[in-house]
């Protein structure tokens, strides 16, 4: 499963303390978002969106503040979604007056809730812990599984994969390991803060990749921001319940994940979305057995040439951190609304790998999986619609 890290903070440290405890009590944790000054949302605004978007039930949640990581909990389905709207029209880039929205608001913290826009709920997983774990010490940990939190920089919060999630978790639980059936040395919950949020709810508050997109949407079907071609392609992915005839189906994704070596966050590369998907047919146990890695460049306008080789800089550094050499287990997709001919040229000449699988008894091998697709937002719908591209 993934993992979640969210940030709490407070002007002292007995006011972040509090707040850490609010929100563990309360079981939601919800992003303070700065009202819009525009009739859209900025980049950042739609990437936390975008955020939420890829939450699933079972995903562990720790917390952030003052230098301290306090876990272990776990997102859960209310009705039949781990996260949701506030209130009915929370991702309108409006703005909104705290007496107008509060009798429609999931989540009430009082005056000021108006800009608490999405929400997503959690429990225990076993508990949550009153002794936090020194960020230091949690990195030095697991140094080789430990990275992507080392990047939380200008963000609310962040997700990480599997593997790092486990090393978190493994940590936090080893340093409490002689308080797990102490109740006292475990943060209480109020329980009757999901069953208020569960008999509020109803379809409006559900969150919908539409609400983003809607806003950045041409007549003819572009996107005219990436960030809401990115929403919308998470959302599908995101569906347990449909099959991807396009893309697949993958059992981990996530949205700007790095794709460089460590050094100052202004210079990292960020892959627009990443995922991968698990051997299937393997007995409870095996659930972390990846098979196959997918990476996903977008455009909301016309590709070219230095798109796929972008793209392709991506495929080297999964191969390279992630794959273990072995190109065949990427597959790689450009997204965009249409493609000039650089682009065409480049992916016949370039987006070729030819690698030796084997020890003893090497072959060679030849990796093409780059796959052009066109996208298409019907308004009417409010569906993204992706075609393959046939070159």
């Amino acid at each position: 499963m993934a993992g979640y890290l969210f940030l709490i903070g407070g002007d002292t440290d007995e006011q972040a303390y509090e707040n850490l405890k609010h929100c563990i009590q309360t079981g939601v944790y919800s992003t303070y978002i700065k009202p819009p000054k525009e009739k859209n949302w900025r980049p950042e605004v739609a990437s936390t969106f975008a955020d939420y978007l890829g939450m699933r039930a079972g995903d562990n949640v720790y917390f952030f503040s003052k230098r301290k990581v306090y876990g272990v909990g776990t997102l859960v389905d209310i009705d039949n979604a781990c996260k949701y709207k506030n209130f009915p029209d929370a991702s309108e880039a409006m703005v909104y007056n705290y007496e107008d929205i509060k009798e429609d608001l999931l989540y009430d913290t009082d005056t000021g809730s108006q800009h608490n826009r999405w929400l997503c709920v959690f429990k225990p997983y076993p508990a949550f812990f009153k002794t936090g774990v020194d960020m230091d010490e949690l990195l030095q940990s697991a140094p080789e599984k430990i990275r992507i939190i080392r990047t939380m920089q200008g963000v609310s919060f962040i997700k990480m994969d599997d593997e790092e999630n486990k090393a978190i978790r493994d940590f936090i639980v080893y340093k409490n390991k002689d308080s797990i059936n102490d109740e006292t040395m475990h943060f209480p919950v109020i329980d009757d803060v999901h069953h208020r949020i569960k008999r509020k709810l109803s379809q409006k508050y559900s969150l919908k990749a539409s609400d983003v997109m809607d806003q950045r949407a041409t007549p003819t079907g572009i996107l005219d921001h990436e960030m809401a071609l990115e929403c919308g392609v998470l959302e599908l992915l995101m569906d347990d319940d449909s099959t991807n005839e396009v893309l697949g189906n993958w059992k981990y994704v996530s949205h700007q994940v790095i794709a460089s070596p460590f050094k100052p966050l202004a210079y990292v590369s960020k892959m627009d979305i990443f995922g991968y998907r698990h051997i299937s047919g393997l007995p409870v146990g095996y659930d972390s057995s990846v098979s196959d890695y997918m990476v996903i460049e977008l455009k909301a306008r016309k590709a070219t040439a230095d798109c796929v080789e972008q793209l392709l800089r991506y495929v080297e550094w999964i191969k390279q951190e992630y794959a273990y050499g072995d190109y065949s287990r990427i597959k790689a997709f450009l997204i965009a609304k249409s493609y000039d001919q650089t682009a065409i040229d480049a992916q016949k000449t370039s987006a070729v790998r030819y690698y030796t699988q084997g020890g003893r008894s090497p072959k060679t091998a030849t990796w093409a999986e780059l796959r052009f697709i066109k996208y298409r937002y019907d308004k009417a719908s409010r569906k993204l619609l992706l075609e393959p591209v046939e070159l």
